[in-house]
C-alpha cells in the first residue's frame, strides 16, 4: 500500500516558529519606519514654524528705529520705521509746531511720529520737551519749490539736530513675547515710556497675533547687547520648539540699525 505524503508535526512547528520570527521582525521594521517618518514630519513642521517666526522677527528688527529695541523678561519691544527723509529746518532751541522737510513723503503716513537722532544717550521712549520723538505729524503737499511743510499736533523741540539732517517716520511700537509655550506678536498699544508687561498688552486680535507655539520654557528668549563705537546693537533670539520627543532649538543674532 502506498503511503500519503505530508508534513510532520515537527516540520509544522518549525515553520510556525520561523513565520513568527519573521512576522516580529517585519512588524518591528514597519514600526521603526513609521516612527521615523512621523518624527521627520514633526521635525519638518517644527523647523517651518521656527524658521517663519525667526525670519519675521529678523525682518522687522532690521527696520527698527536705532536704539529703540529694549528687552524685559520674556518680551522684546522696538519701534518700526516706515520711511525717512531729510529736513531743511528743525525746532531745536525754540519749540514750534512746524518745520520743513524734503520729499518724498507718503501721504498715507499722515499722523505718524517723527524721530530725529535717537542716539544711545537719549531716552527714545520719553515724550518730554525736548524729546527724540515728536507728536503726531501731518504733511502738506510739496510747494512750488518742492518743499513739504510738516505740522505737528503740538509744539515740540528736539534735543539735537542730526549730523546728516535725517529724520525717521515711525509706526507704533511692536512687541514679541513668549508666554508659556507660545510666541505672540503685539501691536496697536501705543507708545509707553516704560516697557509694557504681557499683562498690559492686548489680549485679542488685531492687537495680538500668534506667531508660534510648542515652545519650551526659556529663562531668556531675548537678549539685547547695546551698540558700541565698534559694533551695532544686537538682539539674540534663543528659542526651542518641541513636539513630543522631538525638539529643535535656534540661537540667532540680529544686527540692528546703529546710525541715527
Amino acid at each position: 500500500m502506498q503511503r500519503g505524503s505530508g508534513f510532520t508535526l515537527v516540520e509544522l512547528v518549525v515553520v510556525i516558529a520561523v513565520m513568527g520570527i519573521l512576522s516580529v521582525g517585519a512588524v518591528a521594521f514597519i514600526t521603526d519606519a513609521s516612527d521615523g517618518y512621523a518624527s521627520t514630519v514633526r521635525r519638518t513642521e517644527l523647523g517651518s514654524t521656527m524658521r517663519l517666526a525667526v525670519e519675521r522677527m529678523t525682518r522687522e528688527l532690521r527696520n527698527a528705529l536705532p536704539n529703540s529695541a529694549r528687552v524685559s523678561g520674556n518680551c522684546l519691544e522696538f519701534i518700526p520705521v516706515d520711511a525717512g527723509s531729510s529736513y531743511l529746518n528743525l525746532p531745536v532751541s525754540i519749540a514750534s509746531a512746524r518745520f520743513d522737510v524734503v520729499p518724498p513723503i507718503d501721504a498715507s503716513l499722515a499722523g505718524a511720529r517723527i524721530a530725529v537722532f535717537p542716539d544711545s544717550t537719549t531716552a527714545v521712549y520719553s515724550f518730554g520737551d525736548p524729546g527724540v520723538i515728536s507728536p503726531p505729524t501731518n504733511f502738506a503737499p510739496p510747494d512750488a519749490n518742492n518743499v513739504v511743510r510738516a505740522t505737528m499736533t503740538a509744539t515740540h523741540r528736539f534735543p539735537v539736530e542730526s549730523p546728516d539732517r535725517r529724520f525717521y517716520l515711525l509706526r507704533a511700537p511692536v512687541s514679541y513675547c513668549v508666554d508659556q509655550n507660545r510666541l505672540w506678536r503685539y501691536q496697536n498699544y501705543g507708545f509707553q515710556s516704560a516697557q509694557p508687561t504681557i499683562a498690559a498688552l492686548p489680549t485679542s486680535m488685531p492687537g495680538r497675533g500668534l506667531i508660534g507655539e510648542d515652545l519650551v520654557a526659556s529663562a531668556a528668549p531675548f537678549t539685547l547687547a547695546s551698540a558700541t563705537l565698534t559694533r551695532n546693537a544686537q538682539v539674540s533670539i534663543d528659542l526651542e520648539f518641541q513636539d513630543g520627543a522631538d525638539s529643535l532649538r535656534i540661537h540667532h543674532l540680529v544686527q540692528l540699525r546703529n546710525v541715527p
